[in-house]
């Protein structure tokens, strides 16, 4: 089957087949423990040549699964959902092209973080980059395609992907309904045309392969702000998420508020508190010990605020009146440097409240601004004994960390953050993993909530013990009613549709037509039919 279907792509122009063992390693370690590694990879440079692996893998039944970077830390990394598949790495594609009139980049799979900020800089544009964790190696088309977020202005990443290009699996072609009218410039601005529109079948879908996109990108506002809210007890923290809600849909400009637990701050500190050998109540004594020993409060959160210097100053102003029980600090970017390098002149007993926040300032100019820093990463190599200066060269799974995202959507109330915090709470104890919580606001009306299981993926023990926790988590919060907003690739069947069901026939009739071999990412989301 393979020898054919490679022998069908030979010759053809833009693509490089990888099937050698030392080939394929660079795309099998992954920082969950999966084993699913791929039969082989074909390394695409022209978006032309996908046509020609569509036409060849349904002539030969060879299951595909499309990547555009393999940096899906903690979700499966490049690795596919079923063994055996061939891996497309579509990293080779970076064209970009920017429209600093329509605040649009038109761009290719394999364009990076980093590679977007260095065009805008290029074109000499006031945008912002859609920062993720991951990083500035970290792809702008697959995080979107795979619900990712951040908290600039458009949070939700998907939203601001419009016009796209590909080919369903059946290797028939799309593209914006506005193209065919000639109203391109309409197409890039009003992502979702007139009639049915088809393009949220791309989204954690297994229908087809995205080769070009125009993502809208907010462009620099007049003013923003970095927003540190301090809690000193979980039931303060959890009075206040009535009044969060409320200016998440009441304050224009308000983007995403990322609240964290004390264990989760002391997971992304520099001297790596969390790798210490100890383990059940001693550990948990021990990381208390370090939390007040560190002036970190219960829960802290992180939010940004972007506007005209007026809107802004009022926000900030309103927020304070009403958000109650807690701390709250504002700064701006200018000021977070001035206090950058007041702080690198003044002794480090000089005040000791704003300096605990300073590195949390400096990694969030970065967030607010719109550039890819490596700083987020810090939490996948938490429990490393030796603690490293992470660079755009970090990579979690090929630097041999482990780490596992559970990321459960939660009602944004207070009761439903003190159950999240208790049951998941009880959860992660049962298991012996540390409480690393955080939930972040996705809507007025939603938190998407985070929890990262760090082991030792070298040890089976270590790694079944966290697939058995992750299970444990995502059934736990099915019961509570909170459904998994994204998953990794071991995981797939804990929400698989029911054969036989009204959804499971709609999930089968759309693969049918639009991938009738079933070769685009067998198994992804919408896949996992029992």
């Amino acid at each position: 089957m393979f020898r054919n279907f490679y022998d069908a792509l030979s010759g053809v122009p833009g693509i490089t087949l990888l099937n050698r063992p030392q080939e394929i390693e660079p795309y099998c370690p992954d920082t969950g423990g999966a084993m699913r590694y791929p039969a082989g990879v074909l390394q695409v440079s022209e978006a032309a040549a996908v046509p020609r692996i569509l036409a060849a893998a349904n002539a030969h039944r060879v299951p595909l699964w499309p990547i555009s970077g393999g940096r899906n830390f903690g979700y499966g990394t490049a690795q596919p959902v079923t063994a055996g598949s061939v891996v497309v790495d579509l990293s080779p594609l970076k064209r970009i092209e920017i429209d600093t009139e329509a605040a649009v980049a038109r761009i290719e799979p394999g364009v990076t973080q980093h590679d977007l900020e260095r065009a805008i800089r290029r074109a000499g544009a006031r945008l912002l980059v859609p920062t993720t964790g991951v990083g500035p190696n970290g792809n702008i088309l697959g995080n979107a395609l795979d619900g990712g977020y951040g908290l600039t202005p458009i949070t939700d990443h998907f939203d601001a992907v419009s016009a796209v290009s590909g080919h369903w699996g059946s290797g028939l072609a799309f593209h914006h309904s506005y193209q065919d009218l000639h109203c391109t410039d309409l197409a890039e601005r009003w992502r979702v045309g007139t009639g049915p529109y088809w393009g949220g079948l791309l989204r954690q879908g297994n229908f087809g392969i995205v080769t070009q996109a125009t993502v809208q990108l907010a462009r620099v506002p007049e003013d923003c702000r970095i927003l540190i809210f301090e809690w000193p007890s979980d039931e303060r923290f959890e009075a206040s998420q009535t009044a969060l809600a409320g200016i998440a849909e009441e304050i224009p400009g308000i983007g995403g508020i990322i609240m964290m637990n004390d264990c989760r701050i002391l997971a992304t500190q520099s001297d790596a508190p969390l790798a210490t050998s100890r383990r059940g109540e001693e550990r948990a004594a021990y990381l208390a010990e370090q939390a007040a020993g560190r002036k970190i409060s219960r829960w802290t959160a992180l939010g940004t605020l972007y506007g005209s210097r007026h809107s802004v100053k009022g926000a900030v102003r309103d927020i304070r009146r009403r958000v109650r029980g807690c701390r709250i600090w504002s700064f701006s970017t200018r000021e977070v440097r001035l206090l950058q390098g007041l702080f690198g002149l003044l002794p480090g007993s000089c005040f000791p409240s704003l300096r605990r926040h300073l590195g949390s300032l400096v990694n969030a100019l970065g967030t607010v601004e719109g550039v890819p820093i490596t700083a987020f990463l810090k939490i996948a190599y938490a429990l490393d004994r030796n603690p490293r200066m992470l660079d755009v060269t970090a990579n979690p799974a090929r630097d041999g960390q482990g780490i596992l995202w559970y990321a459960p959507l939660l009602p944004f109330t207070p009761q439903s953050v003190r159950r999240y915090r208790e049951i998941m709470g009880e959860t992660l104890a049962r298991h012996g993993f540390d409480p690393l919580l955080a939930v972040t606001s996705r809507s007025p009306r939603v938190l998407s909530a985070t929890i990262p299981l760090l082991f030792d993926p070298a040890d089976p023990c270590e790694v079944a013990r966290a697939k058995r926790c992750y299970r444990d988590l995502v059934e736990s919060g099915l019961r509570q009613g909170w459904p998994p907003y994204r998953l990794g690739i071991d995981y797939m069947d804990l929400i698989g549709t029911a054969a036989g069901s009204a959804l499971g026939e709609l999930h089968q009739r759309l693969k049918t037509a639009l991938d009738p071999n079933n070769i685009i990412s067998p198994g992804r989301y919408v896949g996992a039919v029992a």
